[in-house]
């Protein structure tokens, strides 16, 4: 596991997660409330100080979302293509909403846990996964795994491939998920699931359980085609359920503003799929995303105040939390 009390994040990062809350503020706050920064002994940080998880959470918390909690709580990566980025991008939407305040659980549901990697989890480890919670091996909370204040993981490795043969045999196949983790609701602000690359039955119950979908789709022209066989799946199968479709968000990944791929797939995916998108938004090619893949820390740990990679990431995350609505709560409840 990686040691994240070393880890923090600057004033204007912590601005941005905020939405723009001016920087004085941010001073005065830490100046009244703060305990220590995490680099506090090192002289030539004076204009670049980190602030401890802790503190950024409570500050962000306290200064932006206080009052809200999200109205519907469930959401997933989801394609069945891989390389489209998914993990990658739930990784730091997961890390950033807890940065920001919010309880967070996420579920690596993939068998080659690519996600259980990037947070320090050695998927060679024998860690309780989903597989070992439906077959009744284990309880939920003891397969939990905090990752640092805030976020916690349900980890995954190779045993989750049994995992289909066990849903299979069981009654009301494709809820069993939701049946299982439905009481972590009341735990957790939200519920994070990276999917595998497949059209599994694993994948079908995550889609039953979900809010929100977020299809992570490369701006390139084979996954224009993925997108539409995985739309037209999504319908029949929701169809097929009897039950309501849930958000779908389609999230363009890896743009470059020099292509003409990328700029083309951009506007076949505007022609198509503009109810389900971002208005304006692309995430852009950038090499502080496999930097932060590679170093096994969120953008918000490492990242300047001029990543497009992290500029990208926070505009994501606000405009999923507006998508899964917002419950303005008293004070008094919030706390």
């Amino acid at each position: 596991m990686i040691d994240y009390t070393i880890c923090g994040t600057t004033q204007k990062l912590i601005a941005r997660m905020a939405g723009g809350i001016n920087t004085s503020t941010i001073s005065r706050w830490f100046a009244k409330n703060m305990k220590e920064t995490v680099n506090k002994n090192d002289e030539k940080a004076t204009k670049n100080i980190r602030y401890r998880i802790d503190d950024t959470r409570a500050l962000i918390r306290e200064l932006a979302f206080s009052k809200i909690v999200p109205l519907h709580k469930v959401l997933s990566f989801y394609n069945f293509k891989g390389g489209t980025g998914k993990t990658s991008i739930c990784y730091q939407v997961s890390s950033h909403l807890a940065l920001m305040g919010f309880k967070v659980l996420v579920i690596d549901a993939d068998p080659q846990g690519h996600l259980s990697t990037t947070y320090g989890i050695d998927n060679n480890h024998e860690y309780p996964t989903l597989c070992d919670i439906v077959q009744g091996n284990i309880s939920v909370v003891d397969a939990i795994r905090e990752i640092f204040p805030g976020l916690d993981c349900i980890p995954s490795n190779l045993s989750l491939t049994r995992l289909e043969v066990i849903l299979n045999d069981l009654p009301k196949r494709e809820e069993r998920i939701k049946i299982i983790l439905e009481p972590l609701k009341s735990k957790y602000d939200l519920i994070i699931f990276d999917t595998n690359p497949t059209i599994s039955l694993l994948n079908r119950n995550i889609l039953v359980f979900s809010d929100l979908v977020n299809i992570v789709c490369e701006t390139q022209p084979y996954s224009l085609n993925g997108l539409k066989l995985l739309m037209e799946d999504m319908t029949r199968f929701y169809n097929n359920m009897q039950i309501k479709m849930p958000g779908i968000m389609v999230i363009p990944n890896k743009y470059e503003d020099r292509s003409t791929n990328s700029a083309e797939a951009m506007t076949v995916l505007r022609q198509y799929y503009e109810p389900y998108m971002f208005p304006d938004f692309a995430i852009r090619k950038s090499e502080d995303i496999n930097t932060s893949a590679k170093s096994c820390m969120p953008l918000a740990f490492f990242a300047r105040a001029n990543s497009i990679a992290f500029e990208d990431i926070i505009d994501l995350t606000h405009a999923i939390l507006g998508r899964l609505g917002i419950n303005i709560v008293s004070k008094e409840n919030a706390q």
